[in-house]
């Protein structure tokens, strides 16, 4: 896709998103494709790429309290949460996208 329809489809400034692809780039997750017809696509399957591995590369390791904040008695929480919250991330953007599709399914509007 090109820079221009991804973000007047999501509402993002272009200048924004060239950032945030530049480092998606240089990550590996997406590739890109010079000329009239060039953009940005996946290099990798949508069932081989996770939420988690989008969201590292772009905000880095995910933590609910830093490591060096975290001694003492309340650790074993901490990284009880962090392991949920990551297990939470750890599916692939082709699962996300089919539970946003089952999701939207089932919506009823009654009036």
């Amino acid at each position: 896709m090109q820079i221009r329809d991804i973000a007047g489809a999501h509402g993002i400034p272009q200048h924004y998103l060239e950032q945030l692809l530049v480092v998606l780039k240089k990550a590996g997750i997406v590739e890109s494709y010079r000329g009239s017809q060039g953009g940005y696509a996946l290099a990798s399957s949508p069932d081989h790429t996770s939420v988690l591995d989008v969201l590292t590369c772009l905000d880095g390791k995910i933590e609910i309290v830093p490591e060096p904040k975290r001694d003492g008695p309340l650790e074993f929480f901490w990284s009880g949460i962090e392991r949920a919250v990551r297990g939470c991330l750890d599916k692939s953007l082709d699962e996300l996208l089919n539970e946003q599709r089952m999701a939207e399914e089932h919506l009823t509007y009654n009036i």
